[in-house]
Formats: structure tokens, sequence, C-alpha cells
């Protein structure tokens, strides 16, 4: 009997030692899992695990033999001859975008996809990555508050291919953490996957709460008006856009190629003394004469060329008043023999149409209707690619404010809202202007939970990192609860010299100086000194080039 009770009272000291740590196992797993959703950074293989594409910047050119820099200056010799021995001088263009076409697929041979919107060859991401967030979510302990399961994909293709994967992810997820919902997230081209899923699985209640980051799902500005033509040059634009090149160059940031900060000083410089003298008017009207000439065979060329004709993701991402003119120019109108080569993947891109693009104020009230809470972060203080009409909308060099934070209003890049519409703007409202009055977040389609972030380029993303968990692991959350967990309010500016953000303020809230630089008018002394840095500027890359000092890659 006695020894009966020793082993009873010994079982519930065990359990009563073993009850906190329990209990804070448990205290860990009621935060919800969170499912995050990337752009174009997920790396495409071959099915011998050689690397073809991961992110922009680092393109593996020509297929699984590579290629070397030779080979691209020969590509670029072939190009330019026609075009000015043929075209230039002859005004004969006929046959320019074969030439364009003929010249570059080499070097994009597996990039894009096939007719009917499948990879090329077996490229794909690799099962291990795509299965790597899920083991690690199995470790119950190592969960914490800023644990996201990283959901790998292949963002060439198009969304609904993957929402099945997507949701047995999620169910996967669900089951090693032991929790009835997720929260998701989605950053830049991860949009259009996060919003495909949402509209076919969002009803079954498994998600609780969704931010979009600096998605592209909205309209990407720059993709939509040049998939579709609607190209525009200005002097004063191009001339702005140099010195956000030159900018991004000295911070790491943007596209980079062979020639890295010596190229981004040469364009902006350049481009500064020509405007300075009055000289890029008139080369602009030139250059926009021949795009009109082009245009119908240059951008499919292109397009094709380098695969983003075919890879379906992009397409989501092109504006409805957009979409007929962009399917026309790229494929040809209905009928037409291209029209029916991508009969397959043109079927893909008219299903995400129908479903979502078509009507995306539904797509955000049907989230309303499932109970889905969503939010978004979005950055400005930059501009878009000098070509099209809307390439001074306030953007962080890829995605239009308007769109990410979807609905809100902005002043366009170097004005800020007139006084007459803030005047407009009821006084319950205009808490949401943001202090530098560029935008009103009062027009969005959700005010209370949408951040901005002034100065900031597309890739900075860490700053935010507290607000987006903050978010994802509340219930119901607001923008005053998210303030009161973070310290940060709804508008937000950059710091570069820090690397962080800080509460905007009437005081803080400066352009980045390139912005401003495109509108002073030129004066005969300010024509001198731009002649004179551009003048010392060739001379000096000539001496460094003879020095040995310049590199044109490897």
């Amino acid at each position: 009997m006695k020894r009966m009770i020793s082993i009873i009272l010994t079982v519930v000291m065990l359990c009563a030692v073993s009850m906190p740590a329990m209990n804070a196992v448990a205290a860990a797993n009621e935060r919800t899992p969170v499912v995050y959703i990337r752009g174009n950074g997920d790396g495409i293989f071959y099915p011998d695990n050689k690397l073809v594409v991961t992110q922009f910047e680092e393109v593996s050119l020509g297929g699984e033999e590579g290629v070397n820099k030779d080979i691209i200056v020969e590509t670029a010799v072939n190009i330019l001859k026609p075009f000015v021995l043929e075209g230039m001088l002859f005004d004969k263009w006929d046959t320019y975008g074969k030439v364009i076409y003929d010249e570059i697929s080499p070097l994009f041979v597996d990039a894009g996809l096939d007719e009917n919107g499948n990879p090329k060859n077996g490229t794909g991401v690799l099962k291990a990555t795509a299965d790597e967030s899920v083991a690690m979510a199995k470790s119950a302990y190592n969960y914490n508050v800023n644990a996201s399961y990283q959901f790998a994909y292949d963002w060439r293709l198009s969304p609904y291919d993957h929402v099945d994967r997507l949701h047995e992810y999620i169910l996967q997820v669900l089951s090693v953490t032991g929790q009835k919902q997720v929260s998701m997230y989605a950053r830049c081209m991860g949009g259009s996957l996060l919003m495909a899923y949402l509209e076919k699985y969002g009803h079954l209640g498994y998600v609780k709460n969704v931010l979009f980051c600096d998605v592209l799902s909205n309209e990407a500005t720059v993709i939509s008006k040049t998939f579709s033509g609607q190209i525009e040059f200005d002097a004063k634009l191009v001339e702005r856009y140099a010195g956000q090149v030159d900018f991004c160059g000295k911070t790491g940031e943007g596209f980079g190629f062979v020639f890295g900060d010596v190229l981004n000083e040469i364009v902006s410089k350049t481009m500064n003394f020509f405007t300075q003298i009055s000289v890029t008017d008139k080369a602009l009207d030139g250059v926009e004469e021949l795009y009109n000439k082009l245009y119908k065979a240059l951008i499919p060329a292109l397009l094709h060329a380098t695969g983003m004709a075919t890879q379906v993701n992009y397409w989501t991402e092109i504006a409805e008043e957009d979409m007929d003119a962009a399917l026309d120019l790229v494929f040809g109108k209905k009928g037409s023999e291209l029209r029916t080569k991508y009969a397959g993947l043109i079927e893909k891109i008219e299903y995400y149409r129908k479903h979502i693009s078509s009507d995306i104020d539904g797509f955000y009230e049907a989230l309303d209707s499932k109970e889905i809470h969503y939010a978004f972060v979005a950055k400005y203080g930059f501009m878009n690619l000098p070509i099209t009409a809307d390439a001074d909308l306030q953007s962080d060099a890829l995605a239009s404010l308007k769109h990410v934070a979807y609905g809100a209003t902005t002043a366009p890049i170097g004005k800020t809202l007139s006084d007459k519409y803030i005047a407009g703007v009821s006084e319950e409202n205009r808490k949401y202007i943001s202090p530098d009055k560029v935008v009103d977040l009062s027009t969005c389609v959700s005010p209370d939970t949408t951040w901005i972030l002034k100065n900031a380029h597309h890739n900075q993303i860490d700053c935010l990192i507290p607000i987006i968990y903050a978010f994802l692991n509340g219930t119901e959350e607001n923008i005053d609860t998210v303030y009161a967990k973070t310290g940060f309010k709804q508008c937000m500016v950059f710091d570069y010299d820090t690397l962080t953000a800080s509460n905007m303020t009437a005081d803080n809230c400066a352009e980045l100086e390139f912005m401003t630089r495109a509108t002073e008018k030129p004066t005969t002394e300010t024509r001198l000194v731009s002649f004179m840095r551009w003048l010392t500027m060739v001379f000096d890359f000539i001496a460094r080039l003879f020095r040995g000092e310049i590199s044109f890659g490897k």
C-alpha cells in the first residue's frame, strides 16, 4: 500500500514539475503560424540540380552550357549592325524584330515556358527546397514570434498551377503546429499566388490574417504599359531617373550589369548634361518617332526572346484595361498563327483574369465576407522607368504606391496634393493624409491597415518586419494595436544612413535629393557646371580605363 502511495505521489510531483514547461510550449504554439510567399526569389533548376535562373540580378544565360561575355558582346554587335546599316541609314525595319529574337533567344533558351505555359526541359524548383520549411516547422520549441514557413514555387507559372499544392502545404503546417488557422503574407510577384489561393480556398476558414507587402498583383505599371506597347518618353523624367540609377548604384539596390557603378555614373552625368543644354527633348523626340515605327515588332520580339511573354505570372500584373491590347501585341489578333500556337498558355492567362484581375474590387470584398483580416505595406519616394505615361507615379522603383496600397491617392513625384483636394477630404479622414501631403490613404480599400514607408526602395524590407508580424500574429489587428506593439505609426520614413524607419513628421519627410534635381530650370551657370562635371567624368573614365582600374566583367 505504501509503495502504491509513493508511486502516485511521484507521478503527481513529476506532472507538477513538467506543467510549466508544457504550458510554455503550448503558449508558444498559440501564435498563429505564418506562411510566406516570396516573389521571384526561388531558384529554377534543371533535373540535375544545375541552376538556370535565380533572381533577375543573377540570370544564368545560355541554357545548360551557359554563356560568356564575348558571346554577349557579339550578340550586341549583331543587333546593332542592322539597326545602324539598314534601319538608321535606309529606314528599313521590316525584319528587325526577327533579328532581335534570333540573337537574344539563345541566351534565354530555358527561362521561358512552352506554348501551354509549362516548364521547358524539366526545369523547376527543387523538391527539397519546397519541403524545407515544413520540416523546420516540426520543431515546436523553435517556433517564435517571427517564424514563417516559406512556400517555394516556380514563379514563372500560373498561380493556379500552385494553389492545390499550397493548400496541402498549409494543412501540413497546421498539422505540425497544432493550430487551426494560419496567417499569410506575400511580397512582389508572390501577391498573385496569394490572391489565387484565397479566391479558391479562402472560404474554408484556414486563413486568419493576410498581408500584401510590395505586391505587383493589383497592377505593375511598367509591366502593364510595356506589354501593351504604351511607351512614352519625357526628358525631365529621364534625367531624374538617371539620378535614381546613380543613387541606387551607390546604395546597392536596383539592377546592375558588367559596368556597375561606372555605368551608373556615366548615365547620370551624361543625361544631366544633355538636359541642361536642352538636347534631351530633341533626342527623345527622335527616339519616340523611331519607337512608333518599331514597337509592334520590337516589344513582342524582346518579350518572346527573353521568355517573359510566356511566364504567366507576369500577365497577372497587367491592368484589366491594358490586357486586350497586350494580348494582341504579344500574340497577335484572335485567329492569328501565334495566337493559335499559344492557345494553352493564353487560356491560363484568361483563367486568372476571369477569376481575379477583371474584378479586384470584388476580390477584396470577398475577403470581408470570408472574415479574413487583410493589410497592406507599401513604399514610395522613387519613380518608375521613364518610358510610360505613368512614370511619375509614386513608387518603390518597381511597384506603384496607388496599386500596392490598393486605391491610395497620390500626388505625382515632386508634387503634393493640392490645397483644394485636401480641403475636400472630410475632417474625419484627414488623419489618413501623410505628413508630407503626398498620400491620401482614406481612399484605400483598407485605410486602417495600410502602412507606408517613404524613400524606401522595393528591396528594403527588414525595418518593416515588426509591423508585418505584429499584424500577422494578432487577432483583428488594426493600426492602433500595431502602433502600440511596434511604436510605428501609419506613415514612416526610411533613413539610408542607419537603414532604419522612423515615424514621419513635417520635419523629416523631404524627398531624396535626386527627385528634385530635374525640376530646376537650367541657367547659364548650371549649364557650365554640368558641362565641366561631364567633361571631368569623361577624362577620368578614360584615364581609369587605361590604368586598368575599370572592369567590364569576367
